[in-house]
């Protein structure tokens, strides 16, 4: 993956961290939906980490 792709990543991470936040306002933090989001949010997060890992440090 490219830089674009890590850019993409972490946009849609902000996005569903936002999400989260905003829908557990108003919905249950144990429903269906939250649980969804969360997962969503989860497997975005361990993708952009393997990313990162699997990325050398260019100085």
């Amino acid at each position: 993956m490219n830089s674009n792709d890590k850019t993409f990543l972490l946009n849609e991470i902000e996005h569903y961290r936002k999400l989260l936040n905003e829908k557990a306002k108003h919905t249950p933090l144990i429903s269906q939906e939250m649980i969804d989001y969360s997962q969503k949010l989860d497997n975005l997060m361990n993708e952009y980490e393997s990313l990162t890992k699997s990325s050398p440090i260019l100085l």
